[in-house]
Formats: C-alpha cells, structure tokens, sequence
C-alpha cells in the first residue's frame, strides 16, 4: 500500500553532544578521594577470593528548568509542558535521557520528523541546556514522470523544499491528496544526503494519461421509461497542469431518448498549500437512478458546492471532514408530460457537515461516513405551500438528517471474499419524496422491477457478499443477501406506513479484462412492501425479481 512517503535511513555520521555530567560527577569523587589524608598503606593480605567489582552509583542532581537553544517549532509552553515531569530535586543521567527522549517524540509526533534533541556539554546547574539540530532538504529528485513535467510534480508536495525542514505531517496530508488522483500517485521517499545536515527527497511517480472516456450499457431503466440506459462518460484529469479534474455523465435510453435524458458534472481542485478540495458539481434528470458516478433521487436539477479537509493520515487511515452547500430542484410531478394540478415545484437547499474515514490492512479494509444536513429553506419553492403540494403531512421546511455509511471488505477462506456494506438515515421530520431514504435498486435491494420504488424519512439498509476466487483470469461470482427498513413520520397507513422492509437474495458476476467490464446481478425478492398495490402499483412483491447486466468499455 503506498504510505505517501518513506521515512529516513538512521543517519550516520551525526552524533548528539555527550553529556559531560557523568565525567564531572566522576571527576568531583576522584577529586574527594585525592583530597584524603595521604598516609603511607600497609599492604593487606591478599584476600583467597577478590571481590566483584560494585559499579558506581548515579550522580544525583537537582533540574529546576530545562532551557532549549536552536529552532524549536513547538514554543516555549507546549515545551515546557512536555519537560514538566522532569523536574525535580533527585534527577539522574536516566532523567536527562528521558527527558530528550520526550521531546523529541513530541516533535516527531507533530511531525518534524528531521528535529533532533540533544544534550549539550554543559556546567552542571539547576538549569539544563537542550539543543534542537535541525535537518534540511538538500537536493530532490523526480522518478517515473513521462507524462507530468516537473512543475506539475513539485506542486503537488509544496512542503518539500529545498533548505527548508518539512513537516511530515503536512507532507502526508498532500500526498494523500494528491493519490486520490486516478491517473497519478506519488512516494516521498528521503535519505542521508551527502552534505552535512542535510537530507536528500526522491518524489517517485505512477502515471497514467489524464484523460478518460467511458460507454457502458445497461439493462438499469424501467418499463415506463425504457428498459436500456446507454451511458456515455469523459474526463480530465490535470486541467491546467494542476491536477484539476473534470468529470461528464451523459444517459438516455435508446428504446425511449425523448424521456430519458440525465447529465453530471463535477469539477475537483486540490488546495495542496491547505490541505483541502473544492468541489462543485451540477445534474439535471428526468428521471430517478444513478448514473456515471452521479445519483438522482428524483426529475429535476441539482448543483452544489464543497470543500474537503484532509487530517493527518494515521498509518493506513485516512480521514477528512466535508461542508456542503447544496441546491436541488424537484421538477413538479407529471401524467403524460402535463403537470398534475395542484403540483409545485419543490427546492431543498441544505448545508451538510461530514466526516468520513477510510482504513487500509494487510488483512481488511474498512470505513465509515456520517453527515449532518439541514435546510436553510432559502430559494423560490423552498417553502410549505411548494412541499404540501406533494403531501400534506410536512410541517416544516427547516428539516434536518443525519446520514452515513460503513463497509468492510475482507478476505476470507483463503482466496474468497466477503464484505459488508451499510447506509443509514435519520430525520424527525417529514421530507419530500427527494431528501427521503430510498430502498430498492441495484444499489440498494436487488430484485426490485424499479429503482427506488420506496423512500421513508429514516431507514437502514444492509448487505452482504460473498466473492469467488478468480474462476478464470477476471472473471469472479458472488452471492448475496440484500435487506433494508423504513420509517415514517406521521405516518397515514397507507402510501406511507409507518414502518416498512425490503429483504432479497442472488447471485452474480463480475468480469474485467483490459478496458473491458461486465457486471450481472439477479435478485429475488423475499418479503413484500407494506404499501399495497392499489395505491402504488409499483409497490415491490415477494417474488418480484430483476437481471441486473452492465457492459462497459473505458478507454
């Protein structure tokens, strides 16, 4: 797994200051003992046994204060605070051996890797003297770039400089970001340098052309709107050398283009400098599912704006928090192309907050999201006439949801695989059909005849899968248990009871072999939804079942 950057080989040749404490305290017992009344000896005998040699006992000595020369990027109070415990009227060698041991944990901790503590000779008094000695980037090198030209690769880790001492926190932070790249990874790697002090970087570059383009296929539409989805995708991405990515979903359906008309796009700029991402995306749809690596949850148009911050890597953990603002725009509901009467328009614009993290083993990997949205109920149609004309329950349009997720992935049986994946909701109040949580669909229960054939104010969802090993090179089968349940609020018994579920098992493939990929899935239906067929003839049955097939070419 690529780490972002290595640490430093041991450095030879460098050598903390000695500590002179121990000669002097040695030096202070020779002078006592020079100083004894010298009177001629008288032999003793010669004793049958010699007695073993009892080592010396440690100097004791008093540390009222510790003072610290050189370039400390901690401050005097957080240094202070590391060295407090450490003062004291009985210190010994060990003391001072701990006591630069501690802080330069604290300062690797923070990641300044390349300070280093030492103990310089010094008269002994109550206040002992810590140096800091600090290592610089000397020269550093590029590996593996064709395609990026060095401009491009430098500013992606602004941190490594040279003359300067980078912070190795920081210095992840960046790679992390910028391996989230499809088409670029890079690995830090350092060692000694010749010059003295100094530290030497190799930047190592995985590389791929910055440009993308996708059709894919699929049986994932419904009899209404046409059974075929034809997805065409493209993308960039390292728009104007700085790693921005573009990325543009288009999908309709060939039995059926005049209803079926969906477009994504997504815009992503790393801020290396901050540690962050900017993000903005827009959609339009006229009808519900997912598409390219977009998602409707119902006819309208959606646009949005984010930033994301990246913590500290930790190891194989990943991590950062997200605030969104989002606007979308449920098209009023239509028969036969003709608004209904009565229906409205509805607009929800929420501002999330999220944290997401993501862990890498050499036995699993898992991770996890929540968010917290609420609207701010500002823009046209963002009011309780607009929403209570898809149902009368809402009382408010200050809604609020806290969503997530979690998966696990591990293998097991040897060369088997199973994994687990989940997502959630949960709201106190009545939403519109579009900020709902839906079930059923070939990213939800499988087996259902639609995509997202029901939704609830709150609800879970759960699925397990267990994968094959390769049957023939790419190829792989899986089986499956799919379940979920809903909750409503206010519920009135019939299109919106108060509780509801969805369970269904399958089977499956997954096949990759250069720019080629086919997925299938069948599912099967093991339960029946509580809404009845005479209010919504979609209503999902036990024994309702769905081919799910995708055939895609990437270039």
């Amino acid at each position: 797994m690529n780490r972002g950057f290595e640490m430093p080989r041991p450095l030879s040749g460098r050598r903390r200051g000695r500590s002179l404490l121990a000669l002097w305290a040695l030096a202070a017992a020779g002078s006592a003992v020079a100083q004894a009344p010298a009177a001629p000896p008288t032999p003793p005998p010669a004793p049958a046994n010699p007695p073993m040699a009892v080592a010396a006992p440690s100097p004791v000595f008093t540390i009222r204060g510790f003072q610290i020369t050189g370039e400390n990027p901690l401050g005097e109070g957080e240094s202070a605070r590391v060295l407090a415990p450490y003062l004291r009227a009985n210190a010994t060698i060990e003391t001072l051996q701990q006591a630069t041991a501690s802080l330069e944990a604290v300062l690797r901790e923070r990641g300044f890797g390349l300070h280093k503590v030492a103990l310089p000779p010094q008269e002994l008094g109550e206040t002992v003297r810590l140096a800091i000695v600090k290592f610089t980037i000397g020269k550093v090198g590029i590996e593996g770039a064709q395609i990026y030209d060095e401009g491009n690769i430098r500013r992606t880790v602004p941190e490594l400089r040279e003359g300067d001492s980078p912070n190795f926190r920081t210095m992840a932070i960046q790679t992390a970001i910028a391996n989230e790249n499809p088409n670029k990874q890079v690995q830090v790697g350092l060692r000694e340098s010749e010059e003295a002090d100094k530290i030497d970087a190799t930047i190592t570059v995985k590389e791929a052309k910055p440009w993308t383009f996708g059709v894919s296929l699929s049986n994932a539409g419904s009899e209404s709107s046409g059974e075929d989805r034809l997805t065409v995708t493209a993308g960039h991405t390292n728009l104007f050398n700085r790693d921005h990515q573009i990325q543009a979903a288009y999908t309709t359906s060939i039995e059926k283009s005049d209803d079926v008309k969906q477009i994504g796009l997504s815009y992503r700029a790393p801020l290396y400098e901050l540690g962050g991402v900017v993000g903005a995306s827009y959609t339009r749809s006229d009808v519900i599912g997912n598409f390219g690596t977009f998602n409707s949850t119902g006819a309208g148009h959606t646009a949005g704006i984010n930033y994301t911050h990246y913590l500290a890597p930790e190891g194989g953990r990943r991590s950062y928090v997200t605030v969104a603002l989002d606007d979308k725009v449920f098209d009023a509901a239509r028969i036969n192309n003709l608004v209904v009467p009565g229906a409205l328009d509805r607009r929800s614009r929420p501002i999330t907050f999220g944290y997401t993290a993501r862990t890498e083993t050499d036995a699993a990997i898992w991770g996890y999201n929540a968010d917290l949205a609420f609207n701010t109920g500002s823009g046209d149609n963002n009011d309780l006439v607009s929403y209570r004309s898809e149902d009368p329950r809402i009382d408010t349009v200050h809604w609020k949801a806290v969503r997530g997720g979690a998966f696990y992935t591990a293998p097991v049986f040897q060369s088997w695989t199973w994994s687990v994946r989940g997502q959630y909701q949960f709201s106190p109040d009545v939403l519109i059909s579009g900020e709902q949580f839906g079930l059923g669909g070939l990213g939800s229960v499988r087996g259902t005849t639609i995509e997202r054939p029901l939704s609830g104010d709150k609800g879970l969802f759960g699925s397990v899968e267990l994968s094959t090993p390769e049957v023939v090179p790419g190829l792989r089968f899986l089986g499956f248990i799919d379940a979920g349940w809903l909750g409503n609020n206010d519920a009135n018994g019939t299109s919106k009871p108060s509780s509801d579920r969805l369970a269904s098992v399958g089977l499956g493939l997954r096949y990759a072999s250069g720019i080629f990929a086919v997925t299938a899935d069948y599912g099967r239906l093991l339960v029946s939804s509580k809404v009845p067929l005479t209010v919504n003839s979609s209503s999902p049955q036990k024994g309702d079942d769905k081919f799910y097939v995708n055939l895609s070419v990437r270039f």
